[in-house]
């Protein structure tokens, strides 16, 4: 189901009904959670979740880029949401179909 994608089928319809952005952070465990910064948790709750997290447009490689890509994509959010989207689906769409990019 993974390599598929058919796993995400619930977030699909989430994305249907306006519970969560086609482009945003994803849930994640109480684990990482805590191994965010302050500032970082506090953005991460406030925002919406989205179907394709951010990472895909950046393609971070460790935690710490990976919270820079969160962060980053959070701030850009706050300014302009609409134009974040935009700038972010052609970003990830870019990076799967032409570099081949899945999370495995």
């Amino acid at each position: 189901m993974r390599k598929t994608w058919l796993d995400e089928l619930p977030m699909v319809y989430n994305w249907i009904r306006g519970e969560v952005k086609l482009f945003g952070v994803r849930p994640i465990s109480s684990h990482y959670f805590s191994l965010y910064s302050e500032e970082l948790k506090e953005m991460r709750k406030k925002a919406k979740p989205g179907l394709i997290p951010p990472f895909y447009a950046d393609l971070p490689k460790t935690f710490s880029e990976i919270c820079d890509s969160e962060e980053r994509y959070l701030r850009a959010c706050q300014k302009n949401p609409v134009r974040t989207q935009w700038i972010y689906f052609w970003k990830v769409f870019s990076n799967i179909v032409f570099k081949g990019v899945r999370n495995n």
